[in-house]
């Protein structure tokens, strides 16, 4: 029998796969539970020898404060700490950085105060980002502000959680300044996460095809890959704008076509376009072999009820729960009892109610009620409003009571309007008053952001040019 070739010494990198401690590494990066992590924490400690690569003993101590963080135990994370501090693990950057994010998710006040004890040669970048995240997380804005001047060497990571802030705390007008601040004076390019920030902030204020524009050109310019998050934001923005043809350019343009992106696509030409094409690119994403789910399948009953599309809209249905193996939600169940009640197949609604596995909700009910009450059926409405009253209903759907109290006038039984009146002083709920809104243009964010930038008008729609 021929001798066995000699053992060549490991690397740095195959130690880490043949040493003993690894398959404790990869189980507490598994581990969920404080204790277990804790266990498996202190058994590596064991196992781990001086001559072994500073890896084995910073990167156990990352992997055990995530389950500490997520056990929100202060106390547990403060007996650790002082195990670090015994340890000298504070010294890693690694190490320094993770606890700072534990401390600024439970006390901000204590992760303030560990910022300050962190010496000079452990703080790099990473941890100063980490520290302007948790004032970020605070009221005082202008604190963290404060703090991100002070920083000499910003990166993108820097720039993005202070504009993250902004937009957080809606300060639209100066986010979108800070925002044209860092494409004109640095030589930072914005990455996807930005990006997708600014397009969230403007659509929440309705500034759609102005940022839509601006970004998706920024993004052409500078060669950005359109990222799951990058392409959904902007076919949304687009689809919300009603500019569907530029959705479907950012569409086409997107490499690899997930399901969030046809699900984007699906909602904005259900919306604007009708179900009829909204059911084509489902089939057509059905043949390319992505997976809906369920977004994609509430978007569709969506668009099945808005076009009253009843037997398509119960083929939906079944076909998520008996092709695809996706259990309904509650916005489901919502999607097709209100396709049934519009259609007045109430007995239908009814039946779907009766046989969801959670309880419904006000909004459910109040779709039944408002058919019964347009098909006059006081049959299934009498069953339905009697379960209706024993629920707590918010102020926002305080109008029910009012739907209520007009189907027992309808069906003349005055002495449950009275009853339903009593109920209402008993629990002061007050009809919220109807309003109305109109879009009057983007004059309040223009003004705020000549404040800033002078009587230059194009400060906004050229603001990442």
């Amino acid at each position: 029998m021929l001798p066995a070739p000699p053992r060549r010494p490991c690397s740095p990198m195959s130690l880490s796969h043949h040493h003993p401690a690894f398959e404790l590494i990869a189980a507490l990066r598994g581990a969920s539970c404080p204790s277990s992590a804790l266990r498996l924490y202190s058994l590596l400690r064991i196992r781990v020898r001086p001559t072994d690569p500073s890896r084995f003993a910073w990167r156990p101590a990352v992997l055990v404060l995530k389950p500490l963080s997520a056990a929100a135990s202060l106390p547990l994370l403060s007996h650790f700490h002082a195990h670090l501090l015994r340890s000298n693990l504070l010294a890693y950057p690694h190490v320094a950085s993770s606890l700072l994010r534990c401390y600024s998710l439970l006390s901000p006040a204590l992760a303030h105060h560990l910022f300050d004890q962190i010496p000079p040669s452990t703080c790099n970048l990473v941890v100063v980002n980490v520290m302007l995240g948790s004032l970020c997380r605070s009221s005082d804005l202008a604190s963290a502000r404060a703090f991100f001047d002070g920083i000499p060497d910003k990166d993108v990571v820097s720039w993005s959680t202070m504009l993250t802030c902004y937009f957080s705390h809606s300060r639209l007008a100066e986010g979108l300044a800070f925002f044209r601040t860092m494409t004109f004076t640095t030589q930072l390019a914005a990455d996807y996460v930005m990006l997708v920030t600014v397009l969230t902030g403007c659509a929440s204020a309705g500034l759609l095809p102005v940022s839509c524009r601006a970004i998706h050109g920024y993004v052409v310019r500078r060669e950005i890959t359109f990222t799951m998050h990058l392409g959904t934001a902007l076919i949304n923005c687009y689809s919300k704008a009603g500019r569907l043809d530029y959705a479907s350019r950012v569409f086409l343009r997107v490499p690899l076509r997930n399901v969030m992106h046809w699900t984007a696509m699906i909602c904005g030409t259900a919306v604007h376009l009708g179900s009829e094409e909204a059911i084509r690119l489902f089939e057509e994403m059905s043949l390319s072999g992505v997976q809906p789910n369920e977004m994609t399948f509430t978007a569709l009953l969506s668009a099945c009820g808005h076009a009253g599309l009843v037997d398509q809209g119960r083929l939906f249905f079944e076909l998520m729960v008996d092709k695809y193996g996706l259990e309904p939600t509650i916005h489901h169940y919502g999607c097709i009892v209100d396709l049934y009640a519009k259609a007045g197949k109430l007995e239908d609604a009814y039946k779907v109610i009766k046989a969801m596995r959670m309880e419904p909700n006000t909004i459910i009910w109040s779709s039944l009620l408002a058919a019964c009450k347009k098909f006059k059926n006081f049959d299934i409405a009498g069953e339905g409003m009697e379960k209706v009253l024993t629920m707590e209903i918010s102020e926002e759907n305080s109008g029910l009571y009012a739907l209520i109290s007009d189907l027992y006038a309808m069906g003349g039984r005055w002495e449950a309007v009275i009853r339903v009146r009593r109920l209402m002083e008993e629990r002061n709920v007050r009809k919220i008053r109807g309003s109305s809104s109109i879009k009057v243009g983007e004059l309040t964010y223009w003004k705020k952001i000549r404040m800033v930038h002078g009587d230059d008008l194009r400060a906004y729609e050229y603001i990442i040019n």
